[in-house]
């Protein structure tokens, strides 16, 4: 795998909100803060010259607390939000220009999305939430249905087929989410804290499902998370974000051991205090 190119590359990546971006692109290349962005412009900085490279197979976790920009920039590599400025290469391909309708192609095929509130469809049943995007792909009844039922196995929930979401706990719920993002067989998975609607035991149980899939599936994970204790558990590598900006990138063990700064060792706090009670 570390031979291989990266899967997705982000390159000087900017997302900027509101009617005067260009004004506000200007300054942030001129070396202003987005506070002061702000207050001149009344434009919001998002994303503030992003590059990161994340490779084939990597569960890469993106970590930061609210308004650090971490769900803009998930939503920026599916498009689903529309940079301002910089590149977002996939197996090569700059998805941040290419037209809309090979954008909804890559959606179909490359990329599905895990979202926190599950996003499942009330009235359809689970198998039926799980085939949507296999339907989209223009995939027969029969096959869809089939390759819908392997899913739901993988995440042990093939006997809640036929049930509403509603019949479901929360917990269950998000399996199907996840079922459904895998059904497209999808190579990329996006995820945006989808655990942290989850009582704490079913988080748990999730990050370890989790864990368990990616052994076996091997897919290129991104999944966003506030929680450092979650990040650490299952990240291969994290990226802590700050006022749209990376402050470190490292695994794990590296972020622990050589924190980047003040702002990283204060997101430590909390784990340094467990092992102290632990001692």
């Amino acid at each position: 795998m570390k031979n291989l190119p990266p899967k997705i590359c982000l390159e000087n990546l900017i997302k900027i909100y509101g009617d005067k971006p260009r004004k506000a692109l200007k300054l942030l290349r001129e070396g202003k803060t987005r506070d002061d962005i702000l207050n001149l412009t009344n434009q919001v900085v998002s994303i503030a010259d992003i590059s990161l490279k994340i490779n084939q197979g990597e569960l890469f976790v993106i970590m930061g607390l609210s308004g650090s920009g971490k769900s803009t920039l998930v939503r920026c590599i599916n498009r689903l939000i529309k940079p301002t400025s910089g590149h977002i290469y996939i197996d090569g391909e700059d998805i941040a220009h290419v037209k809309e309708q090979r954008m909804r192609e890559i959606r179909l095929r490359k990329i599905s999305m895990v979202f926190q509130q599950f996003g499942l469809f009330p009235h359809k049943t689970v198998i039926e939430n799980v085939e949507y995007g296999l339907k989209l792909q223009g995939l027969e009844q029969v096959k869809r249905r089939q390759k819908g039922m392997e899913t739901l196995a993988i995440v042990g929930l093939e006997q809640w087929a036929d049930y509403l979401p509603s019949s479901l706990s929360g917990g269950m719920q998000q399996r199907v989410g996840l079922a459904r993002a895998l059904a497209t067989d999808a190579e990329i998975l996006l995820m945006d804290e989808p655990f942290s609607a989850l009582d704490p035991l079913i988080r748990r149980e999730m990050q370890a499902e989790l864990l368990r899939l990616q052994k076996d599936l091997h897919k290129t994970i991104i999944f966003i998370s506030h929680d450092i204790y979650e990040a650490f558990k299952i990240g291969d590598r994290i990226a802590v974000m700050k006022e749209g900006k990376i402050v470190q990138v490292g695994t794990p063990q590296v972020i622990m051991t050589h924190p980047a700064n003040d702002y990283i060792r204060a997101f430590l706090q909390d784990i340094y205090d467990a092992r102290a009670l632990l001692q």
